[in-house]
């Protein structure tokens, strides 16, 4: 009689929750993680398992995820064609610039043999001017200082330059005064 009483007494102590958790919550879940366990020591991914159930949340997710995709892929999409047209004006402006360039390598190129022409005819023109110096030189100074009057004036300078400083004042003495005063100028602005 004393025990029944006091196993009434315990099992009143225990609340209606209490013989929840006991009895219905803790065996549940101990049988979870067996489960859990030998789903996992099989192979298989349980929650991949539970996916498979819920065929609404599937297609909703896979729709988020092809609508992102569909909007990476768009966006790349614009990324790589604003690239390649990008790109393709980048290539045209190289290609304009080297035309410039070989342009402007041909114009130098032109330019320098130009310098080079006339680097040549002035050679030319100083080695043909001595050589008439040196006929001056020979000539009487009163037969120079004629053919200098009808000589072009740079020709004349030019000569007078090459002769010596005694024949180029005794021309200059043969010659009119008015003359003789430009060409003494003249000859002072070169040297």
């Amino acid at each position: 009689m004393k025990k029944e009483k006091q196993t009434e007494e315990v099992e009143e102590k225990y609340t209606f929750l209490q013989k929840l958790l006991y009895l219905f919550i803790i065996p549940l879940l101990f049988t979870l993680v067996i489960v859990l366990g030998y789903l996992t020591y099989e192979g298989k991914n349980v929650f991949e398992v539970a996916q498979s159930f819920l065929p609404a949340n599937e297609e909703m997710i896979t729709n988020e995820e092809k609508k992102e995709e569909e909007d990476e892929a768009s966006s790349s999409k614009q990324n790589e064609s604003t690239n390649s047209q990008e790109i393709i004006l980048l290539e045209r402006q190289v290609s304009e610039k080297e035309r410039e360039i070989t342009k402007l390598v041909a114009s130098l190129e032109e330019a320098n043999s130009k310098i080079e022409d006339l680097e040549k005819q002035q050679q030319e023109i100083k080695s043909s001017t001595k050589e008439l110096a040196k006929l001056y030189e020979g000539m009487s100074t009163k037969k120079a200082a004629q053919i200098m009057m009808e000589l072009d004036e740079e020709m004349a300078l030019l000569i007078l330059n090459e002769l010596s400083t005694s024949k180029t004042a005794s021309i200059l003495g043969q010659i009119e005064p008015e003359q003789a005063a430009r060409f003494t100028e003249l000859l002072a602005d070169n040297e």
